[in-house]
Formats: C-alpha cells, sequence, structure tokens
C-alpha cells in the first residue's frame, strides 16, 4: 500500500478494483489527466520489485506471453513505458498460418504491409514489471494491495466499496468503481451483473522452448485435430508455446521429461520450426469463453476479464482490453475536464455503445476460429485448407486481416 497517498476514505475519483495488466494500464491512462485522482485496489500483495527482474509469476503476472499489437504498442509508446518494455520484447515480422497434416498455408509479411512488424511479443512478469513500477513511480494513483473486496454499496452520488486487508477492514468511496479483477471477478458479482461462460473443455499449456533454428522474428499459428498450438518469437532466441489440448491431457506433458514433452510437441507441430531442443517449466490454463451481461451501471464499469475473456487463438484478447481502456479513459478525462459526473449513467452507456461493435466481432472471430479448426469434417477440412490458400493468394484479403491483427482496424 501507497501509505503517504490517500490510504483509505473518500477522496479519490475514480476507483479501480484489479492490479493486473488492464487496472494498471487504465490508472496510468487515467493519471494523464491533470488532477484526476485514482485509487488502484488488489487482492493479492504486489512483490517487492528487484532490478533487472520480472515479477515472480503470481494471477494476472503469470508464466504466459501476450502478443502486443502494433496500435498497443503505439500506445505504451505515447504513455512513455515503450523504451523500457522494448528490452524485454520481440517483435513480429511474419505471421505463418497453416494446418497440421494439410496443404492449406498464408504467410502475412510486415515488410509487405509496409509496417516495421506487427506487434510485439513480451513476457507478462516483465510487462508486470514495467506497468507496478510506473504506477508505483505515479502520484496521482493510490495502490492498496492485499485488499480483497467483500462488498459493494451504491449511492446516489458515490459507489462504496467494503474492502479486508488482513483483519483490517477498509472502506473506499469514489464517484465511479471500475471492476477489472478477472474472469472469476468479485466486483462483477457484487455488482449483480450475471456473465454467460461457455467452456471449451481445452486448457492452454503454456511453456517456451528452443529451436535448432533461429526463430527469425516468425510467429506460428498452427491448427492441429485438437486445438492450435501457437509459437511466438521471444529474446534470446526462445519460442513462447501456446498448446491448445483437451481438458485431461494437460498434466502427463506436464510431469514427463523435458525430452519427452519436446518429442510429443515435435510430433504435434511438425518440423516448419525446426527441431525442439530445450524446453523449461509447463504451465496449464482452462479455456472458456466468458461474456459479462452488462458492463456499464449506474457508477459502474466492468472491464478487461471481468468483461470479456477469450481463447488465446490469434491473441487478440488483451488487445480487445486496451482499446477498452482507451476509449473509457478518454470519456473519463473529457468528463473531469468539463466538471461532470464521472460516474453518470449516460456517459458509461455511451462508452458501452460505443465498444460493443468492436468487442462481438473480436468474440464471434477468435470463437469461430476455435470451433471452425476444431471440426475434422473431410468437407469442412477441406474448405479451410482452400481458403487458407486462396487468402494467401488475395493482397487485399491479407492486408486487411493484418490490419486487423495490429488493432488499426475494427
Amino acid at each position: 500500500m501507497n501509505e503517504n497517498r490517500n490510504p483509505a476514505g473518500n477522496d479519490t475519483d475514480v476507483l479501480i478494483i484489479g492490479g493486473g495488466m488492464v487496472g494498471l494500464t487504465l490508472a496510468l491512462l487515467l493519471a494523464r489527466e491533470p488532477g484526476l485522482r485514482i485509487t488502484l485496489v488488489e487482492a493479492i500483495r504486489f512483490p517487492a520489485l528487484v532490478p533487472d527482474e520480472p515479477l515472480p509469476y503470481r494471477p494476472s503476472f503469470d508464466a504466459r506471453n501476450t502478443a502486443l499489437s502494433r496500435r498497443t504498442v503505439a500506445t505504451y509508446r505515447e504513455m512513455g513505458l515503450w523504451n523500457a518494455m522494448q528490452a524485454h520484447a520481440t517483435p513480429i515480422l511474419q505471421i505463418h498460418i497453416s494446418e497440421r497434416g494439410h496443404f492449406g498455408m498464408a504467410r502475412l509479411e510486415a515488410e509487405e504491409e509496409n509496417v516495421e512488424s506487427f506487434g510485439q511479443v513480451i513476457e507478462n512478469a516483465w510487462l508486470g514489471l514495467v506497468l507496478l513500477r510506473a504506477v508505483r513511480a505515479c502520484p496521482a494513483v493510490t495502490v492498496i494491495d492485499g485488499a480483497e473486496l467483500v462488498g459493494i454499496d451504491t449511492q446516489r452520488e458515490r459507489m462504496t466499496a467494503h474492502l479486508r486487508r488482513g483483519d483490517e477492514p477498509l472502506t473506499l468511496s469514489a464517484p465511479l468503481l471500475v471492476g477489472a479483477d478477472g474472469a472469476q471477478s468479485a466486483a462483477r458479482r457484487l455488482l449483480g451483473v450475471a456473465a454467460e461462460t461457455t467452456p471449451y473443455d481445452q486448457v492452454a499449456l503454456v511453456t517456451t522452448v528452443a529451436t535448432h533454428l533461429p526463430h527469425n522474428n516468425v510467429a506460428f499459428e498452427r491448427f492441429t485435430e485438437h486445438g492450435p498450438i501457437a509459437l511466438l518469437p521471444l529474446p534470446d532466441e526462445r519460442r513462447s508455446v501456446v498448446w491448445t489440448l483437451p481438458q485431461g491431457e494437460e498434466q502427463a506433458l506436464i510431469d514427463c521429461s523435458d525430452d519427452e514433452f519436446m518429442r510429443r510437441l515435435q510430433a504435434a507441430f511438425g518440423k516448419r520450426a525446426g527441431r525442439f531442443v530445450k524446453a523449461a517449466k509447463r504451465f496449464a490454463y482452462p479455456l472458456a469463453l466468458t461474456v459479462a451481461k452488462a458492463q456499464a451501471l449506474p457508477r459502474a464499469v466492468i472491464l478487461g476479464n471481468a468483461a470479456h475473456t477469450l481463447h488465446p487463438v490469434a491473441g487478440q484478447g488483451f488487445n480487445l482490453c486496451l482499446r477498452d481502456c482507451l476509449a473509457l479513459a478518454e470519456r473519463l478525462q473529457q468528463a473531469h475536464r468539463a466538471g461532470r459526473d464521472l460516474g453518470d449513467l449516460g456517459m458509461l452507456r455511451d462508452y458501452e455503445d460505443a465498444r460493443i461493435g468492436d468487442q462481438l466481432n473480436v468474440i464471434r472471430f477468435s470463437d469461430g476460429i476455435v470451433r471452425g479448426f476444431s471440426n475434422a469434417m473431410p468437407g469442412l477440412t477441406l474448405a479451410r485448407n482452400v481458403g487458407l490458400v486462396t487468402f494467401d493468394l488475395l493482397p487485399v484479403a491479407k492486408q486487411a486481416v493484418a490490419r486487423y491483427a495490429m488493432g488499426l482496424n475494427q
């Protein structure tokens, strides 16, 4: 907890519940507005920041990696954070899409799209270090960590959050509360917002590997009969692996030897990236599509994974959340300058209306890819591969998809 800044009470304008990538990013975006006071609450205690070391794995900042779109990178550059992130990030210069055992294949080249990269891949633990360091250095943001949200009361002019930090009860209130505390959001539940969750009956097995060939900044999306395998470039010639598996198959791959794991990964992925020669510790995360029934309420907004949690295929989840953050921050900054109520329901519904189209498009896109490529019907398999070949031959289509992936078109 930042004891020197508004430790508890009512002296804040925006109360953010959740200190993950979305909550920290929103706090820093809002802090650019002079005079706007932000309090950020996180249920888990933040660790000490050790120079030149990533954050220890914890929820939000764990073993996974994030593919930051071109627009997301530009946003962090505008915020003055990108130089610190770039030291731990790797640009994507080519995207290679194929289906294991079939002829369909497509490539997207950054050079052909006249951009220096499609985006950058960074480990969540390093991203968390940069964001948390920036928030702790920001005088406009008060951080209260290790505080569990246990209740919410909505008043006419303020929203009050009841917290418990160890044995100590805390009460905070603000004109606006933002629930950005993840897919299992306590804020969403306490606000009475239902969410529709559709399990994929899949898990994402995550690790890093090395191959005998350099990665050459190529990102692979390789579809298999059980789900996609993403192979993304990382610093020091490492590659991030996100291997989608049927639920129940992950533990054997976590427990087996590195040699056995690489043998089975090679069999599933093929040889397009070279021979796997080194593997790190494996982690697994269940996959589901979760969509909140509402995002704008009187004096409250549901944001980030609390609003929509996507399958990791195509890597659009966090980039979608960042676009939400930008749209919300812009409206709150304008309202603050004009002296308007930050919790005004009309303004918050305008935010939701402005964002829902982009959100639904990304949700349908990622969900459609998962379901379309998980179907082994012979006719559909042929159609998919003809589609990939046709797509690879159509520069206009490739440009449209590339701009969509970069966050430049919605």
